[in-house]
């Protein structure tokens, strides 16, 4: 089957896929899966007191509230009044970002978060912190003061929740929903290509760009639920994920690269080492500035959008003309179907490129410019983004799969025709030679000459002697079941190989020949079939190599050729004395 009936049979894939991909996560990003809360549960938005350094503001609201870039050592106060709500097991919940946290309830300290972190001088984490408030708290006022410990930590006031614990957390939860789907899909999706290529790499010799699609797939999937916060949730070690976070954020470019280039070896130019190796080393020294606490790891976000959006420029339009010319070239293929894996492929990378930059746009802005700073902005583009990307890379290698088989059927067809005997179906000398020239090993060579096709052919004619060649060597497939190679060398002469022959193997497989050719010689009442052979084993004394071996093999055929025709004459001086020649009517000279 040609590559575009492949096509044609499984075009439903990818329609399928965009149909069910939007309304997966319409389902996931709506309102209808979450679980109304029971208990009184809000955000406080309105009527805070901030002061910033030697700024002071009344009756904020945070959501629209930017206070421009914060630098190491800046405190930021924010005060507001208890609603007077109450819920069981009530509580205040919010986010800080590379900064102490002091809570007070009117005079009173309440809490406190990352001292020793800062007096160590370590990179404060992202956190989410919960304050109880009972009863007795309520209507009183809250003062939350943030020491900031990182230049440009942050440049808005995260959301302040109030109510019920538990439906706190689930609200948050429940918000994230779509990219905690996203994240754990495509973490799932990239164990599974991991898992995948690892056995088609070591049982198959399959190159190594599904394991770079698997690494594209964990990084993306674990960025996503590390930058939104969803890791904090099941685990207490906000250090370990906030370095995660990064890592898999500075991996991103490398995995992408590396896989393009392992997919189109055309891009494997100088300028693509340069920036594999500046990939490569990226998120290398970045941990390393971090574990040694030398400079910390977040410094380094807008090197690497920065470094991505020059990468993007360079290697996407080179990727893209590459692709048009391979189109030029192919579109007159009658196996040409408008739709490659390459297609595919360029399709995903645009959508994610495009949507990182809105998000790359959108954060800077937020963070200059934006109400609420860049506590109110996400990665919502990326995150669809890495998902169709992700998806692009399945549909790539279902379109590269097919192309793959059919230019291995191709390959075969054309070897079958190049190396096949027409007449037989045998292999023909030029497969023997080349078979001859690379076995090695234990291996054992028959040589076979059929007799009688000159007088068939001057008797019966040649549609006869080609029939006399068929049905030999129809027998011959039957009689050595199992060897290596057989093959037609000539007009009436063939080439048997065994490789790891059992100890008298030969033997028994031209015994089966002759137990066939006699069964043939019954029903058969015009041809009669016979054949001289020999054989040698490459384990044999002063054998060396193949042609040793074979030239051992013909010298012992022509030894039991030469019987045949001694017993041959023996036979028709016998049959003269006798008189039985007469009768026969010189049968025995067909």
């Amino acid at each position: 089957m040609r590559l575009r009936d492949y096509l044609r049979i499984n075009v439903w894939l990818l329609p399928i896929i965009l149909i069910l991909l939007p309304i997966t996560l319409i389902i996931f990003g709506s309102s209808y899966l979450s679980t109304p809360n029971t208990y009184f549960n809000t955000q406080l938005n309105d009527g805070w007191s901030v002061s910033h350094g030697d700024n002071h503001y009344e009756n904020v609201n945070l959501k629209n509230f930017n206070l421009g870039n914060t630098s190491k050592g800046d405190v930021v106060t924010i005060t507001s009044t208890i609603p007077n709500m109450t819920a069981p097991a009530a509580a205040i919940m919010f986010r800080s970002i590379l900064s102490t946290v002091t809570v007070w309830i009117d005079d009173e300290q309440v809490y406190e978060y990352g001292k020793d972190f800062a007096d160590k001088n370590l990179m404060l984490p992202k956190h989410y912190n919960f304050i109880s408030i009972p009863e007795s708290a309520i209507g009183k006022t809250i003062t939350i003061t943030f020491d900031v410990t990182e230049n440009n930590a942050f440049s808005g006031i995260s959301p302040v929740y109030y109510g019920n614990l538990f439906e706190l957390e689930r609200s948050y939860l429940q918000s994230k929903r779509l990219d905690l789907f996203i994240g754990i899909f495509l973490c799932l999706f990239g164990f599974m290509l991991l898992t995948l290529s690892s056995y088609l790499y070591m049982y198959h010799g399959q190159d190594l760009s599904l394991i770079f699609s698997s690494v594209i797939s964990f990084n993306l999937g674990a960025y996503i639920l590390c930058y939104n916060d969803l890791f904090n949730f099941i685990g207490d070690n906000d250090f370990y994920f906030c370095i995660m976070e990064y890592v898999t954020l500075y991996s991103i470019p490398f995995s992408i690269i590396v896989f393009l280039v392992s997919t189109h070896p055309e891009l494997n130019t100088n300028l693509a080492k340069v920036f594999l190796s500046i990939n490569i080393l990226f998120p290398a020294l970045t941990l390393i500035l971090q574990l040694t606490n030398l400079v910390h790891i977040n410094y380094f976000v807008t090197a690497l959008h920065i470094m991505a959006l020059l990468e993007a420029a360079i290697f996407l339009p080179r990727l893209v003309m590459n692709i048009y010319r391979r189109y030029q070239s192919r579109k007159n293929s009658p196996d040409y179907t408008g739709m490659t894996s390459d297609s595919i492929l360029i399709i995903g990378l645009v959508i994610f490129i495009f949507c990182c930059v809105i998000d790359i746009a959108k954060y800077n802005f937020f963070n200059e410019f934006g109400g609420g700073g860049v506590a109110y902005t996400g990665i919502t583009f990326m995150n669809l983004g890495a998902l169709g990307f992700v998806m692009s890379l399945f549909v790539f290698y279902f379109y590269h799969g097919i192309e793959h088989i059919n230019a291995a059927y191709v390959k075969e067809h054309l070897e079958g025709l190049a190396y096949t005997d027409p007449l037989t179906g045998l292999m023909n000398r030029a497969k023997c030679m080349q078979y001859m020239a690379t076995v090695k090993g234990n291996y054992a060579l028959i040589s076979i000459d059929m007799d009688n096709l000159k007088p068939v052919n001057d008797t019966l004619g040649h549609l006869e002697g080609d029939r006399m060649i068929r049905c030999f060597s129809d027998i011959l497939k039957q009689a050595f079941d199992g060897a290596s190679l057989i093959g037609r060398t000539g007009g009436d002469e063939f080439l048997v190989a065994i490789e790891n022959p059992e100890s008298g193997i030969c033997e028994k497989m031209i015994e089966k020949l002759e137990t066939l050719m006699a069964v043939f010689n019954d029903a058969d009442k015009k041809i009669r079939l016979s054949a001289s052979c020999g054989f040698a084993y490459s384990n044999e004394p002063k054998l060396t190599d193949a042609n040793s071996v074979f030239i051992m093999a013909d010298t012992r055929m022509y030894r039991i050729k030469e019987q045949h025709h001694e017993d041959k004459l023996s036979k028709f001086l016998d049959d003269i004395i006798s008189g039985k020649i007469s009768q026969k009517g010189g049968e025995e000279g067909t």
